[in-house]
């Protein structure tokens, strides 16, 4: 089964997994990330779990925002939110599935292959006529705990997104088309990654914020230049929205998807890495 899974097939399952309430957002202005815990108290799927994407399974230590937590780091935050190495995870938000993203992709890319995200968030829950409940669920901590990963495959840094430049690899910008020609930017410098490809997250979902079908991404992805058949790197400003088109890549089929991880929080904040507009 692959990342996305829809209203339905989690109201069959709600009481058998760990859901988990990603809400938030991203503002134009400072401080730009946000979280929501006031609106999960008020109405969530029954059983979620409030997850802060601006702090769960990321490391507080950095100085670029939200990068990913530590091996021990992330299992000790799986443990707490009642997530163990066997337990199912479906991620879900009111922003265009990128925070859920974020969470799933994380989860996946340390090596715990049951992490799903809701696809079309909340909304789809509520249009499909489900019920909500209100306040807080505290989950019972993982026994036995989750264990700590080996490896780390999926997310890259930044010397690993310069070896796969080097390597070739293509890169594919998903920030809007204002941050991408540098009209608009959130660092120090404006524009993007020699080379990179365009490909704005938002046009890969629907009205109603999910996915478009897997052909349909194939079509968008291939008419901004994407080689299916080759690997891939996404980045957006913090390696959330990237997971958008980090998704779509997959479903589309491309062999190796990965997420650059500080994205352009880190590369355009920095002296020494190249800019192109």
């Amino acid at each position: 089964m692959g990342v996305l899974v829809s209203a339905e097939w989690l109201s069959e399952r709600v009481q058998s997994v760990r859901v988990l309430d990603v809400r938030g957002e991203v503002l134009a202005t400072e401080p730009r990330y946000q979280a929501y815990p006031e609106r999960y108290r008020e109405a969530h799927i029954p059983g979620a779990v409030f997850c802060d994407w601006r702090g769960d399974f990321t490391d507080p230590a950095s100085d670029v925002p939200v990068t990913v937590a530590s091996p021990q780091r992330f299992a000790a935050d799986a443990t707490r939110l009642g997530i163990g190495d066997s337990t199912t995870v479906v991620a879900y938000d009111t922003y265009f599935s990128v925070l859920a993203g974020r969470i799933a992709w994380v989860l996946l890319s340390y090596g715990h292959g049951a992490a799903h995200v809701l696809d079309g968030g909340l909304e789809a829950w509520r249009a499909a006529g489900l019920p909500l409940e209100a306040g807080d669920v505290e989950p019972a901590p993982a026994d036995p705990p989750h264990p700590v990963p080996q490896s780390l495959e999926g997310i890259v840094d930044l010397a690993g997104v310069r070896d796969r430049i080097a390597e070739g690899v293509q890169i594919v910008d998903a920030r809007s088309t204002a941050q991408y020609t540098g009209s608009e930017t959130h660092a120090r410098q404006a524009g993007h990654i020699p080379g990179a490809l365009s490909v704005p997250y938002t046009e890969l979902l629907d009205a109603h914020g999910r996915f478009l079908g897997a052909g349909e991404l194939a079509e968008r992805l291939r008419t901004a230049g994407v080689a299916l058949d080759q690997p891939v790197v996404a980045y957006c400003n913090g390696g959330v929205s990237a997971t958008a088109v980090a998704t779509a890549a997959r479903l589309a089929g491309a062999p190796r998807v990965e997420v650059y991880d500080g994205s352009w929080n880190e590369w355009g904040n920095r002296a020494d890495t190249p800019i192109e507009r």
